[in-house]
C-alpha cells in the first residue's frame, strides 16, 4: 500500500510537471537591434580600383577610379586602341543613405558605384546595379 502510495505521488507529480511545461507559453525571442553594418562603415573601401569597361566602338576603356578617405576621388579614363590622351577628373563623391553605394559629382558624370568588399560595381541612373560582371572595377594594392 505504501508503495502504491509512493507510485501515487510520482505520477502525480509527473503530470503536474508535464502540464506545466506544455501550458508554457515559448520564450519570446530577444529584440535584435537592426544591423548597422553597410559599406561605409564595415569595409576599407579607400582605395584604388581599376578595370576595363565596355565601349560601343571600342574594345575597352581602362578606368582608374581613387577613392579618399575624405570624400575626394579621381577618375582616369583611356580608351585602348585610341590615340587620345586619356581624361583625368577629379572631384568629390557622396555615400548614399544605405551606405552601400557613392555618387560621383558632375565633374565625374554623376556615376554612381556600389561598394563591395575589394571591387566597385556600377549602378544605373535611378540606383539599380547594372547585371554585368564585365563591368567591375577590382581594387589594386
Amino acid at each position: 500500500m505504501r508503495a502504491a502510495s509512493i507510485l501515487g505521488v510520482l505520477a502525480a507529480a509527473f503530470c503536474a510537471c508535464a502540464t506545466s511545461e506544455a501550458g508554457s507559453q515559448p520564450a519570446k525571442p530577444a529584440t535584435q537591434a537592426p544591423d548597422l553594418h553597410n559599406s561605409r562603415n564595415s569595409l576599407d573601401w579607400a582605395g584604388t580600383y581599376e578595370g576595363v569597361l565596355p565601349c560601343a566602338d571600342c574594345p575597352g576603356i581602362k578606368t582608374r577610379l581613387t577613392l579618399n578617405k575624405d570624400g575626394t576621388y579621381e577618375l582616369r579614363a583611356e580608351f585602348i586602341d585610341r590615340p587620345i590622351v586619356p581624361k583625368t577628373v577629379r572631384g568629390r563623391f557622396t555615400w548614399h543613405a544605405s551606405g552601400n553605394a557613392i555618387s560621383l559629382d558632375a565633374t565625374g558624370g554623376r556615376q554612381q558605384w556600389a561598394v563591395g568588399e575589394g571591387h566597385l560595381s556600377p549602378l544605373n541612373l535611378d540606383g539599380t546595379r547594372v547585371d554585368s560582371p564585365n563591368r567591375i572595377l577590382r581594387r589594386v594594392p
